[in-house]
């Protein structure tokens, strides 16, 4: 993805945001039939697989473990704010530091045909890169789906503007060139000096991709004026960041850039309500998580607004970013 934000001066006038895009290529074994939201059936398996892979004890339980404060699964799947955090005290859980992109589902893979899994890692999770790809040939070996559908990954690359970079191939069996596919964005504190008053207006139209789901007073929110989506943006990259990124979000001016978030207004909005019930086995409850889908169009002062939309295509927006929900992607024509 090209037009991500860099600064000069990283230290004194910006959030940093390192991360990884990555994609996994797998060929399954016999017909693998998607769900129509693909999301959960690959978490889940991405979960159980990562468990498997790394944990020493092999007893898979993780709330006795002594291994716990060092053990790369629950730092993954349930990411606990360490005690000294400055924020997110009363949360039992950080944004987790990876996003899953599965397939379009309501399909059904042929055997033999190739699909692929879309894979984003955000600034230390990046180290354990290695385990990630053997924790997908793993995912293959146990299977996917009610049939336990088994597949084979076949490589593995990274994107950085959109160029590919082949990092593992089956065939080969070695991991390299990691490096390369390692960005780092940086988001500006405050917004540009003089507010929104003369700055150009522009319009911009965006696609939810999956089901976006924002809150705001502490509710779901059920349409997605600009201040909403700019809040939850800020909060999720500041999260990331911080827990993730070594970032320093408390200088970061919020309260500039939401009011200048109200100064965009709506144009116009096809987003519509998309209901999705998911199982959990870990937590044994069916749980709802429907979301926004669609398009919204959105005119204002919305330069100063890009880099932080450019972020946020990449790190997704909302809850539950880890089963893919919440991705967009920007339609404005001529913004960079």
């Amino acid at each position: 993805m090209s037009g991500l934000p860099t600064d000069a001066n990283p230290g004194r006038t910006s959030l940093p945001l390192s991360f990884g895009r990555f994609t996994i290529a797998l060929k399954p074994d016999a017909a693998l039939r998607l769900p129509l939201y693909a999301g959960s059936m690959f978490r889940g398996a991405f979960g159980l697989a990562l468990k498997r892979v790394v944990c020493a004890t092999h007893t898979y339980e993780c709330v006795p473990c002594g291994l716990k404060d060092r053990c790369i699964y629950p730092y993954v799947f349930e990411t606990p704010p360490p005690p000294d955090t400055r924020v997110m005290r009363k949360y039992p859980a950080a944004p987790h530091p990876f996003v899953l992109e599965p397939p379009a589902g309501g399909q059904t893979v042929a055997p033999g045909e190739a699909f692929e899994l879309g894979l984003t890692l955000f600034g230390r999770a990046l180290r354990w890169l290695p385990h990630f790809i053997f924790t997908f040939e793993r995912m293959g070996r146990i299977g996917f789906g009610s049939r336990r559908v088994t597949a084979t990954v076949t490589e593995a690359n990274g994107w950085v503007d959109g160029r590919c970079c082949r990092i593992y191939s089956a065939k080969e069996g070695i991991l390299a060139g990691t490096e390369a596919c390692m960005q780092t964005a940086r988001l500006s504190l405050h917004p540009p000096v003089g507010g929104a008053d003369g700055r150009a207006k522009a319009r911009m139209e965006i696609e939810f991709l999956t089901p976006v789901r924002v809150k705001y007073d502490e509710r779901l929110a059920m349409s997605l004026e600009f201040h909403i989506l700019v809040r939850a943006l800020l909060r999720r990259i500041a999260h990331l960041s911080y827990f993730h990124c070594g970032g320093d979000p408390s200088e970061v001016a919020f309260r500039e850039w939401i009011n200048l978030a109200r100064s965009v207004q709506t144009v116009s909005s096809a987003l519509v309500w998309y209901d999705w019930t998911r199982y959990s086995q870990r937590q044994q409850e069916t749980m709802q998580l429907g979301g926004l889908i669609g398009r919204v169009t959105f005119e204002g002062p919305l330069g100063p607004f890009v880099p932080l939309l450019r972020v946020g295509e990449v790190t997704h927006v909302g809850k539950a970013t880890s089963f893919g929900l919440g991705q967009y992607r920007l339609l404005g024509a001529g913004l960079r």
